[in-house]
C-alpha cells in the first residue's frame, strides 16, 4: 500500500472524461465498463471508495481483492485489458486507483459491447464508430501473426503452463481450450505468441528470438552461449548462466551462511523476464546480456513505448509491446504487479548498494547495473534495513538500543543511509522518525 501525494488533487477535481468515482466493488461490472471506455477513448483514472459527491468514504481491502479484480477486468475485455491497479491511502481511509491507458488495438469491448468515454458518461459505440476504429487500427501486432500448424506446440510445455496458472493465479482451463483462450490459435494456425510460449522448437521460424550471454574481462571476451527454446526456457535457463557467472561472498547472518551477490537476484530475473516480454519480436536481433568487470547489461531490440526512461523511475502505467506474452508470464507469476518492475529493480540495486540502474531506449532497450563487487553496505547498515523493513517507521532511539550504539552513532549511520537515497525522515523535531523509502 502506498501513500499518493496526488490522489486528493484527482478527488478535489471531481469526476471527468477521465476521471470516474465509485463507491465500493459493488459496482464492478460499471468498472470494468469504464475501464473498457477510458480504453477506446484517452485512458483515464477510476478511484473506488468514492462517492458521487467525491465524499472519500474508502474500501476493504482483502488478500485476493485486488489480484481478483485484475483477474474481473481481464476476463470481461477483449482484448484483454490489466491495468495497473493500486491502494492509496489519504485521510485514513483506503481506496484502490485503476489507471487506464489509451489502447492502440482498438476497438475495446467489455461483456461483448464497445464503450466510449463521452464527458462523464460510458457510451455504447455504433456500429459505424466501431468499423472506424477496426479500420484506423487494423495493423495486426507482429506477435499475432500466424506462422506454423498446431503440431509445433509442445503439450508438455502447455500442461506445465496450465499446472502453474491453476497454482499462481487459480486459472481453470483445459488445453484444448488454452490456446484459443490465450488468443493464440486461429483456423488451425499457431501465432508467433503462441510458437515463442509453447513452441517445441521456436527457433526454426524465429532464429533471433534467442538470448545471447557473453562475459567480458579486461574489455576480452571469455565466454559466450546462446540460449534457446520457448521463452520460459529462456528466462530460467539464462537466469540460471547470469547468476553461474558474477561474483559472489559468503557471510555468516544469524549462525547461518549466506551468499550475497555482487547483483541482486530478484532484479537480475526481473531484467530477464523484462527483455523477453517486451522486445520488438519482429527485429532480427537476440537479447543481449553481457557481463563485465564492473557492470551487467541487458540489451532488448525495440525502443520503449510511450514512455521515457525516467517514467521507469517513478509509478507508471504499464506499456505491453507483446500483451498476449505478458499474459502468459503474468499466469505464470513473473509478472506479479503491471508497471512496477522497473521500480524493483531500482530499490533492490540501491539496497544492495550497485546504486542506481541506468535505463536507456535508443532504437533498442538497455539496462546497466554496476557492479557492487566491493559491497559498500556494512552489517551494521544492513541490520538497520532489514529493521525498517519489518518495523515499516522507527526513532533513532529504537535505532540506537538496536544497534546498542550512543546517539552520535546511531545518528551517523542513519545520515548515510539517507545520502545513498534509502531511508527518509518523517516527522518533525522530537517526533522524527525514518522510513525506507519505496
Amino acid at each position: 500500500m502506498t501513500v499518493s501525494n496526488g490522489i486528493e488533487d484527482i478527488i478535489k477535481g471531481g469526476e471527468s472524461e477521465t476521471v470516474e468515482f465509485k463507491r465500493s466493488l459493488a459496482e464492478t461490472r460499471e468498472i470494468i465498463e469504464t475501464v473498457c471506455a477510458f480504453a477506446n477513448t484517452k485512458g483515464g483514472v477510476i478511484i473506488v471508495g468514492i462517492d458521487d459527491k467525491g465524499e472519500i468514504k474508502g474500501v476493504s481491502i482483502g488478500k485476493r481483492t485486488i489480484e481478483d479484480l485484475v483477474l474481473k477486468i481481464a476476463n470481461s475485455t477483449e482484448p484483454r485489458i490489466f491495468p495497473e491497479i493500486e491502494v492509496v491511502e489519504t485521510r485514513k481511509k483506503k481506496l484502490i486507483v485503476i489507471r487506464v491507458s489509451e489502447r492502440k488495438d482498438k476497438p475495446v469491448f467489455a461483456f461483448g459491447v464497445a464503450y466510449k468515454r463521452v464527458g462523464k458518461n460510458n457510451l455504447k459505440m455504433d456500429r459505424d464508430e466501431i468499423l472506424e476504429l477496426l479500420r484506423k487500427f487494423a495493423e495486426i501486432n507482429f506477435e499475432d501473426q500466424e506462422i506454423c500448424d498446431a503440431d509445433e506446440i509442445d503439450e508438455e510445455s502447455l500442461k506445465k503452463f496450465i499446472e502453474h496458472a491453476k497454482e499462481r493465479r487459480r486459472i481453470k482451463a483445459k488445453p484444448s481450450a488454452v490456446l484459443e483462450n490465450l488468443g493464440m490459435i486461429k483456423d488451425g494456425k499457431i501465432t508467433i505468441a503462441g510458437l515463442l510460449c509453447f513452441g517445441k522448437n521456436p527457433q526454426k521460424y524465429l532464429p533471433y528470438a534467442i538470448i545471447k550471454i557473453g562475459k567480458f574481462v579486461e574489455g576480452k571476451i571469455v565466454y559466450e552461449k546462446e540460449v534457446k527454446g520457448n521463452i520460459i526456457e529462456q528466462i530460467e535457463k539464462s537466469y540460471a548462466e547470469v547468476i553461474s557467472l558474477i561474483k559472489k561472498r559468503i557471510v555468516d547472518v544469524k549462525l547461518k551462511r549466506e551468499e550475497i551477490f555482487e547483483y541482486p537476484l530478484q532484479a537480475i530475473r526481473e531484467v530477464i523476464v523484462n527483455a523477453v516480454a517486451h522486445r520488438d519480436y519482429s527485429s532480427k536481433s537476440p537479447v543481449y546480456i553481457r557481463i563485465f568487470d564492473d557492470r551487467l547489461e541487458v540489451e532488448n531490440p525495440g525502443n520503449l513505448l510511450e514512455l521515457s526512461v525516467e517514467d521507469l523511475k517513478m509509478p507508471h502505467r504499464s506499456v505491453l509491446r507483446n500483451p498476449k506474452i505478458a499474459e502468459v508470464l503474468y499466469y505464470l507469476g513473473y509478472i506479479e504487479k503491471w508497471g512496477t518492475g522497473t521500480l524493483m529493480v531500482v530499490k533492490s540495486c540501491l539496497e544492495n548498494g550497485n546504486g542506481e540502474p541506468i535505463f536507456e531506449s535508443n532504437g533498442t532497450f538497455r539496462v546497466t547495473i554496476h557492479s557492487s563487487a566491493n559491497f559498500q553496505f556494512n552489517e551494521t547498515e544492513r541490520k538497520i534495513l532489514e529493521y525498517l523493513r519489518k518495523k515499516k517507521i522507527a526513532s533513532r532511539k529504537e535505532i540506537e538500543k538496536l544497534l546498542n550504539v550512543k546517539e552520535s552513532t546511531a545518528r551517523k549511520y542513519l545520515e548515510k543511509l539517507q545520502e545513498k537515497g534509502l531511508i527518509t525522515k518523517v516527522g518533525k523535531g522530537k517526533g522524527i522518525k525514518y522510513k525506507i523509502i519505496e
